[in-house]
């Protein structure tokens, strides 16, 4: 199989520099918590309490900053939509404390509409830092290995729901392919080698991860894995609810690429994933 490369690995991508709305985005990080409350309090309903009072202990610890008072943030109007959270709202000011305090927020009070600007290196650490911490406080909450199946199935029914409407964007692989392929100089997509479609499947070995370099000193690499990618296994249906991923090896979790291959299952049943001699030797 032919391999064809796209894309460049620009480490720079990170430090550019841009706009953000705080209090817009941070309804996504309180949904997704929210969710994954509501899942835990589903399959481990006698672990519940004892999450949220590690959660709160944990972010007690890292909050160095009281940025609801100093700019005057009423947290009331982000518990409208939240159907668990809301039952905790001393956890709320604590992740939106955190999560201002990694965005590196002036404290000054500059209303509800306001725009900072900011590393892309920074929104991503704002966005995937608390769910680490989400996933690890979890962990050490029940048994490790229930905490990851719980966590997986959270993922797996929270991407499917905000997916919902995002489905079918490619018709065909080969449509998929041709997007692989494409480059923005301005906005390069990550360094991947990209095959050709055959019998169904299209191999993408991607060869850097902009994700994964922004969490390089989050110390375990399973619940990094989690966090970064687990979701692209729900998430592939935007492309179209019929594809299907697999994926052994990942940048997040400490290997040097990430193997994807993407199935048509309307052509193939063979989900056989290729051995990683085959991806080393692209």
């Amino acid at each position: 199989m032919q391999f064809e490369q796209a894309g460049k690995h620009r480490p720079e991508i990170l430090d550019k520099v841009q706009e953000h709305k705080p209090l817009e985005f941070v309804k996504h990080l309180l949904k997704n918590i929210d969710h994954l409350l509501g899942i835990v309090g589903e399959q481990k309903p006698e672990s519940l309490t004892s999450y949220v009072a590690n959660l709160e202990t944990r972010y007690q610890q890292l909050v160095k900053t009281d940025y609801l008072s100093s700019k005057s943030i009423d947290v009331s109007p982000f518990l409208t939509e939240l159907a668990h959270l809301s039952k905790f709202p001393r956890l709320v000011g604590m992740l939106l404390n955190y999560h201002f305090q990694l965005l590196q927020l002036p404290r000054e009070n500059k209303g509800e509409n306001e725009v900072i600007e900011i590393t892309h290196r920074v929104f991503l650490r704002s966005a995937l830092i608390p769910q680490y911490i989400n996933l690890q406080v979890l962990t050490e909450t029940v048994a490790r290995y229930e905490a990851i199946q719980i966590y997986k199935h959270h993922v797996t029914l929270y991407v499917r729901k905000r997916i919902a409407d995002q489905e079918d964007q490619h018709q065909t692989l080969e449509e998929l392919r041709e997007d692989s392929l494409k480059t923005d100089p301005e906005n390069p997509i990550w360094l991947r080698m990209v095959g050709e479609v055959e019998d169904g499947k299209l191999i993408i070995r991607k060869d850097c991860c902009y994700w994964a370099d922004a969490l390089e000193d989050l110390s375990d690499s399973e619940l990094k894995y989690l966090v970064c990618c687990y979701g692209d296994f729900e998430s592939v249906k935007t492309y179209n609810k019929r594809f299907k991923l697999t994926m052994e090896h990942t940048i997040a979790a400490g290997d040097s690429y990430c193997d994807c291959v993407y199935y048509d299952t309307r052509v193939t049943k063979d989900f056989t994933h290729p051995s990683k001699e085959f991806f080393d030797s692209i």
